[in-house]
């Protein structure tokens, strides 16, 4: 049809108030080249809502996020992902999102699909992109989902992709092996640099240490414990996620710790500031199947920031290929590390570097990457 704007429709695993992560730093990314249609998962019609509800009569809503960033909310029946009611709810889902692109007087050119609980409409995606953020189907406990449904729903989403796509080789490797024979592609998770005009500070406050991002089951919590013990000064930045009772207690203890201060969850612009106020950024996880298939954001958000990084060993820090961020194998090795990079005072060239480095790995860069086979004209 004359007229229409090509667009591409993000289907997210998390809704838009939620921490965000991949789906939303690439979905702002994308709407800079084009407009963008994020579908929220469906709002129950009645009991319980984390948002908002449309208006009954209408079904759905639509929200001008930020320029070129347009949300779709839609009702469903509560229970949304029991067997059964998750088809109901993705036939609502398709005549919310058939409404809303007529509405807005777009057409997709792309749809692109991030999560472990949703598939594509079954109409009007253009092409069908695939794009795995974690290892879902080890994952699917921490996430409250069944695993055999996770990895039966992401066989059928492979099979339906035009392109196939994971945050890691390890995690590539493995979604591939669902469906032997088929290529999937690693885009890896980015970061958002400072403007190359930015200026540097003078470097972190000496003996500082920052940890980013959701605290939960994925941590080396005896790393984080022989930090604190050493007398580290730890800037905690981000929400607590946990689900079991016994991370939950220990997280209690190290948070309470008299060099530990948590600053809990904050507005995404803050985080810069805080981060750059350290000496050096962490990413301390366990060594599990899950760990080794993701990619945290937090390590590249530390480079970002001019920090230097000291990470557990993973496929992600080997494929970023650099000796910016140091690999500690335990917690006494992460002590020593840590010790001797939190007492320097990093010079400003130093600092440059690793923010040149990020550059390199933007959202924007992840997000031309995704598109690099697709026609998408504002």
């Amino acid at each position: 049809m004359a007229g229409l704007r090509d667009a591409v429709v993000v289907i997210p695993g998390t809704r838009w108030e939620d921490t965000q992560g991949t789906d939303h730093r690439l979905a702002e990314a994308l709407a800079g080249q084009g407009p963008v249609l994020w579908v929220d998962p469906p709002v129950p019609c009645f009991g319980p809502a984390a948002v908002s509800r449309p208006r009954r009569l209408a079904a759905f809503r639509l929200d001008e996020l930020h320029p070129g960033l347009t949300r779709l909310r839609y009702l469903a029946t509560p229970g949304f992902t029991r067997p059964g009611l998750d088809a109901l709810a993705r036939r609502l889902r398709d005549a919310a999102l058939g409404k809303a692109l007529s509405r807005l007087g777009l057409r997709p050119a792309a749809t692109l699909l991030l999560s472990p609980r949703d598939s594509f409409p079954a109409k009007s995606t253009g092409r069908c992109l695939l794009h795995v953020t974690d290892d879902w189907v080890s994952g699917a406990a921490l996430m409250g989902l069944d695993r055999s449904r996770v990895q039966a729903l992401l066989r059928r989403n492979l099979q339906r992709a035009d392109q196939a796509s994971a945050v890691s080789p390890h995690l590539a490797d493995a979604v591939s092996a669902l469906l032997p024979g088929r290529t999937v592609r690693t885009v890896p998770n980015g970061c958002r640099p400072l403007p190359p005009e930015t200026a540097l500070d003078a470097g972190g406050t000496p003996g500082q240490v920052v940890l980013l991002g959701q605290l939960n089951e994925r941590l080396d919590l005896d790393v984080l414990d022989a930090l604190a013990e050493a007398g580290l000064r730890l800037e905690v930045i981000g929400p607590r996620r946990e689900r079991d009772a016994q991370v939950a207690a220990r997280l209690d203890r190290f948070l309470a710790a008299p060099t530990v201060r948590w600053h809990g969850e904050v507005p995404p612009g803050e985080v810069p500031r805080l981060i750059g106020g350290a000496s050096v950024g962490i990413t301390p996880y366990l060594d599990n199947e899950f760990n080794k298939a993701s990619f945290p954001l937090k390590t590249l958000d530390y480079l970002a920031a001019g920090l230097p990084v000291i990470s557990t060993d993973s496929p992600a820090v080997r494929w970023l290929d650099t000796e910016l961020v140091q690999t500690a194998s335990g917690p006494a090795d992460f002590v020593r590390r840590a010790s001797e990079l939190a007492g320097r005072q990093p010079g400003d060239r130093q600092r440059r570097r690793r923010v040149e480095f990020a550059r390199q790995h933007s959202w924007e860069a992840r997000a031309a990457a995704l598109l690099a086979q697709v026609e998408v004209a504002s």
